[in-house]
């Protein structure tokens, strides 16, 4: 079942000011920085605002799809996603199935939790760390966004490419990998 993904981007962070302010409230480092590696498919039915990201997580691989619908508002994004045990092999499947792979990316994550709420600090090729603030709901994200002294003003939502667009003017929905050095 489609869910409402909340999550909000915030691109000017102190990334080590705020990982000692989630220390020091006991939030639980879920894991230290890991490359993430996504590969993106569409077909003539998933593309455009909506697509598959197969990802491997550092031991954890995923089946999403997403779509976004408003990228203005922390709501516009929802995604079904399952796990995989085979990166490859699913690729392969959804490659039988008729869907194109068209982009291969790499990032990096680390992630912390506390009271429900997921901040994972996100490092992608020729960006800035930013923090991405990932609750249950709108009101969720909004008291973690207060509580480390955030603007909500200032948060970003929708996909990683408007991010690169707006920031280095680049098109990444262009570039069929998006890796680092």
């Amino acid at each position: 079942m489609a869910q409402n993904e909340y999550e909000a981007k915030f691109l000017a962070v102190d990334a080590d000011a705020l990982r000692d302010r989630l220390r020091t409230a006991g939030a639980e480092q879920v894991f230290a920085r890991t490359l993430f590696t996504r590969l993106i498919f569409e077909n003539d039915a998933v593309q455009g605002e909506q697509w598959l990201r197969l990802r491997d997580e550092g031991g954890k691989t995923t089946l999403t799809l997403k779509q976004v619908t408003d990228a203005t508002h922390i709501n516009g994004t929802t995604e079904i996603e399952i796990e995989v045990n085979d990166l490859a092999t699913t690729a392969e499947l959804l490659k039988a199935l008729g869907l194109r792979q068209v982009r291969y990316q790499q990032n990096y994550r680390e992630e912390w939790q506390l009271g429900g709420v997921a901040y994972d600090f996100d490092t992608w090729p020729d960006l800035p760390t930013f923090l991405e603030i990932e609750g249950s709901s709108e009101e969720a994200v909004r008291g973690a966004v207060a509580w480390l002294g955030l603007d909500y003003d200032e948060a970003r939502f929708g996909s990683i490419d408007l991010i690169y667009k707006s920031e280095l003017g680049r098109d990444i929905l262009a570039e069929p990998t998006l890796l680092f050095a």
